[in-house]
């Protein structure tokens, strides 16, 4: 029968057309990341994180530089906590070296910016500040 295929693409047709649309309008729209979601910048807990370095000692590259001080109580306080994303593998390694669970990841994911310097995270201040985005 001739059409036959003309008819079979057009019932295809209308049936997407009033089917839910399966993508969203960016950027009036996000969608919600997942929680295993790796990506945007490192949010730092500094309340939780007990400046021992694993971290830093942890990642590959070499991103995470931070500084710390010893108390006169003794006990280790970050001073300085920067995260380079530019330079990241997202490989996980640095949350899964914390054994406080101090880190983790941001959900944003529109993480582009015109200059290098803009991928460079004070994640301490970040988290002073109350910011989940670098």
């Amino acid at each position: 029968m001739i059409g036959k295929g003309l008819v079979k693409g057009m019932s295809i047709t209308l049936r997407r057309f009033f089917d839910r649309p399966n993508t969203v309008e960016y950027p009036e729209h996000k969608i919600p990341m997942t929680p295993r979601f790796r990506g945007g910048s490192l949010v730092l807990d500094s309340g939780r994180c007990i400046a021992c370095g694993l971290c830093a000692m942890a990642c590959p590259n070499a991103v995470i530089d931070l500084a710390t001080e010893t108390g006169e109580d003794k006990k280790k306080r970050l001073t300085a906590y920067h995260f380079h994303a530019g330079l990241c593998l997202f490989c996980n390694l640095c949350l899964e070296a914390c054994p406080v669970q101090a880190l983790s990841w941001s959900q944003d994911y529109e993480a582009a910016c015109y200059r290098r310097e803009g991928l460079s995270i004070d994640c301490l201040a970040a988290g002073q500040r109350g910011d989940t985005v670098g």
